[in-house]
């Protein structure tokens, strides 16, 4: 068997010494190579902060290099040629770079979610369709939970590309609500019972303008008002608000203008009328 290895490897003459002490090596290589991964899921566990993600990777880059320094050790040990260690250091290297580079540019994209100001763990984000809070920022995507309670993971190097909108970066958010009353209404009063109205309710902070935005159906009013920033706190402000109007309306006898719906119909006279 050791004539075997001889002839694969190099040609000369192996000692017993030379391959048992070329299996040490490599029984150490793969030792040290577990001691690392042990002490990786000990210690780091699933990481979840940027410093630990970078630290988890680069515990398993050093177990690839363990391994590949104690094997060619092994290999010179056995009397292989530096030409072949070379072939094989290089060949580990390519795969090394193919199997971390998704790993590298999820974590470069990371990086830059996580250190500029745009959102952050705990804010509430849109991004396209998707509408809910950040609660995980890994080395390879951003962990939206929606107010269902499920996770959509998004790429980060999709993130970088798409537009965010965040709900809670100040305090407070705006919202507004449109209505259209009737032409005979009173602008001035109206304006006045409803911004007493929504300014008792606790959901909403202050509020803002009511303009009249124009006269096509009736009087268009744009209500605006603040609230907390929140998805949660957005969606009650508007909700009472919506109710609190119609009740400040018909209290005070202030009509709103009916939808306008038109529907085309076949005149007696047009030929395609049955």
């Amino acid at each position: 068997m050791i004539d075997d290895l001889d002839q694969l490897l190099t040609g000369n003459e192996l000692g017993g010494g030379d391959v048992i002490v070329a299996g040490v090596l490599m029984a150490a290589g793969l030792a040290l190579a577990f001691l690392i991964g042990w002490w990786r899921r000990r210690e780091l566990g699933r990481p979840h902060t940027q410093s630990a993600q970078m630290l988890s990777l680069l515990s398993r880059i050093a177990q690839v290099l363990v391994i590949a320094v104690f094997a060619g050790w092994a290999l010179t040990r056995l009397g292989s040629d530096i030409g072949f260690l070379t072939v094989v250091v290089l060949v580990a290297l390519l795969i090394g770079v193919l199997a971390f580079r998704p790993i590298l540019e999820g974590m470069g994209a990371s990086a830059a979610l996580t250190t500029r100001p745009a959102f952050g763990i705990g804010d509430e984000i849109s991004v396209g369709d998707v509408v809910g809070e950040v609660i995980e920022i890994t080395n390879r995507s951003t962990v939206i939970k929606l107010r269902d309670h499920r996770k959509v993971h998004i790429p980060n190097v999709n993130m970088l590309d798409k537009t965010v909108t965040v709900f809670t970066i100040d305090g407070e958010r705006r919202s507004s609500v449109e209505v259209t009353l009737g032409c005979e209404t009173d602008v001035d009063h109206a304006e006045a019972v409803l911004r007493d109205a929504l300014g008792a309710l606790d959901e909403i902070t202050r509020v803002g303008s009511i303009r009249a935005r124009g006269l096509r159906e009736g009087v268009e009013l744009s209500i605006r008002f603040w609230h907390p920033s929140s998805i949660v706190a957005g969606n009650d402000a508007i909700d009472v608000a919506v109710r609190t109007i119609k009740r400040t309306l018909l209290r005070e006898g202030i009509t709103m203008a009916p939808p306008v719906e038109i529907d085309i119909v076949n005149g007696p006279g047009d030929p395609l009328s049955t």
